[in-house]
């Protein structure tokens, strides 16, 4: 009878945790439907925005260049005060998220959310060097957070939530719903379960779904791509070795300066409301003379996929889609890297790949072949996320002829970036967000661990205890055992009129307590220290012999 109810309750129990799966996979299902209409809405007027952005940037008349202006820092200056109203939209998000992750901050869902969005559009609409992956990785994650409250679940499944969020941001944006699922676990998550799993699954594919309804279905990239033929395979294998080298030193270079002049932008002693007047002006100039670097720059390479440039020209708009690049980021505007990477990456692939048809003769079909390569290598070097790379690229560009090629160039750069001991992109931008808090918990971190040992001294003095540090021991473990130091203070030493705190003593000592006319008190951080006390210090049999001499003098020596 007995088993039989406790049978019962296990079922009841089981039942119960199922049911709470079960809840938790459809409120993934609707992380999807929003995040798709969200994130997908986002994308469709970033496209209309950069019509809007055209209008003022040709076909330029003085009064047109004025009121374009005008325009442009008016829209800088309601994306400054988004910021200041809501500090976490700022840059691409997928920080952001890892920091709620982490329990590092929480998310004001609903307010952060809108100003994402606005932000996001008027930033990347006046033609700023940046993506709308990372923030539909944030809109995303932001929606997996307000379903959460609104719905009251644990904790627990908002990690659930906010990762199927980001998971159904990339999937939206690039139409790579696998790649979603992916970076998600990969980058974000860094776990992974069947529950998670089939979550990501149904929020990822469920956005896709929703996302191709309002900006169709149609891939990434539209070109044929063909592997290079006729080309030796120690000819093939060499450039392709040092393709791998240059992209990990740019790749270095990438994070280098991004961080670099983030810090920079950061010194600039002025308003920041004047700092972005001032950015905004660069914007339009940028916008009206080298309207190729704007925005995250997706035109540019489905253009250089099929054009022919010169040398020269891909250079300079390569340092130029670079630093501009840079630049946008340092200002904490609403938006990515993600694709500016991939771009830097493709165009990085075009001039190596004219580099060898112009030079070496190799065939002209290597030029495409590097950039669609670039992209996947470039991604590996500078976020350290191979897999994610390698899918990502695959979806974009529907053609899996090169998985085996993807795979090959991702694995050797990833071996480069190990041998740099390069960090990944998102982690170092994490840690420049959260580092107060980071080092806060290192400490405390490390308090606990000081503390823990100490204890663990304690204990062992407990169990030793009375063991004279004068008497020596016949015991092989002497060195291993726990001793008692009795330590007199005199009138006017160091120790003399001095708090337990403010003693500094050498790690491992440790004192129990404060003896008076022969009572012990318990040492705490306060205890007042007097003339005519005796220390009672524990410490291990080594650190004894080594201090000992020292504290008795130190406790007897007058300080004039």
């Amino acid at each position: 009878m007995a088993k039989d109810v406790l049978h019962e309750l296990r079922d009841i129990s089981s039942l119960k945790s199922r049911r709470n799966n079960i809840v938790l996979i459809f409120l993934c299902f609707l992380v999807g439907i929003f995040s798709g209409i969200i994130v997908g809405t986002y994308t469709l007027l970033l496209k209309k925005m950069s019509i809007f952005r055209e209008f003022f940037t040709t076909n330029l008349e003085l009064p047109k260049i004025i009121i374009g202006i005008i325009v442009f820092i008016l829209m800088g200056m309601a994306v400054q005060f988004m910021l200041s109203k809501y500090p976490l939209i700022s840059g691409s998000g997928i920080p952001q998220v890892s920091g709620l992750l982490t329990k590092k901050v929480k998310f004001k869902w609903f307010g952060e959310l809108v100003t994402k969005f606005v932000g996001g559009i008027l930033a990347i609409g006046t033609g700023m060097s940046m993506g709308r992956e990372g923030p539909s990785v944030h809109l995303g994650a932001l929606v997996g957070s307000g379903i959460k409250e609104v719905t009251k679940r644990s904790e627990v499944e908002e990690k659930y939530l906010v990762t199927c969020g980001a998971s159904a941001g990339i999937s939206s944006t690039f139409n790579a719903p696998l790649a979603g699922v992916i970076f998600s676990l990969e980058e974000l998550h860094k776990f992974f379960s069947p529950l998670l799993l089939i979550c990501t699954l149904v929020a990822s594919g469920t956005s896709n779904f929703i996302s191709r309804m309002i900006l169709g279905s149609h891939t990434s990239f539209q070109y044929n791509f063909m592997l290079p033929k006729d080309i030796p395979y120690y000819i093939f294998a060499i450039i392709t070795v040092i393709f791998c080298i240059i992209i990990t030193i740019t790749g270095k270079a990438f994070s280098y300066f991004l961080l670099l002049i983030q810090r920079q932008y950061k010194k600039w002693k002025l308003n920041k409301y004047v700092k972005m007047l001032l950015f905004m002006i660069i914007a339009y100039a940028i916008a009206v003379f080298f309207s190729d670097i704007t925005g995250g720059g997706h035109e540019l390479i489905e253009e250089m996929f099929g054009k022919n440039v010169l040398l020269r020209t891909l250079i300079i708009i390569l340092v130029l889609k670079f630093f501009y690049t840079m630049l946008c980021y340092a200002t904490g505007a609403p938006g990515g890297i993600f694709l500016p990477m991939l771009v830097i990456g493709a165009l990085t692939g075009k001039v190596y790949g004219e580099i060898l048809n112009h030079y070496f003769s190799i065939p002209n079909e290597i030029i495409v072949h590097f950039m669609l390569l670039g992209m996947a290598a470039y991604f590996t070097a500078v976020v350290r996320a191979p897999i994610t790379g390698i899918t990502l690229i695959l979806e974009m560009t529907g053609n899996f002829s090169y998985l085996y090629m993807l795979i090959i160039v991702c694995t050797i750069t990833y071996i480069f970036t190990e041998l740099l001991k390069m960090e990944p992109i998102y982690e170092r931008l994490y840690f420049n967000m959260f580092h107060k808090q980071i080092l806060a918990e290192d400490k405390q971190n490390s308090e606990n661990e000081k503390h823990a040992r100490r204890l663990e001294m304690l204990e062992k003095w407990w169990k030793n205890k009375k063991i004279d540090i004068g008497v020596k021991s016949n015991r092989k473990n002497a060195k291993d055992k726990i001793v008692t130091l009795l330590i007199p203070v005199g009138a006017n030493s160091e120790f003399d009129n001095k708090t337990v705190k403010d003693l500094n003593l050498p790690e491992n000592l440790l004192i129990v307590s404060v003896r008076k006319a022969g009572k012990d008190s318990i040492a705490r951080g306060d205890t007042l220290i007097q003339s005519g006390n005796q220390l009672v210090i524990i410490t291990d049999y080594t650190t004894a012999q080594k201090y000992a001499g020292e504290l008795k003098e130190k406790g007897m020596k007058i300080v004039e």
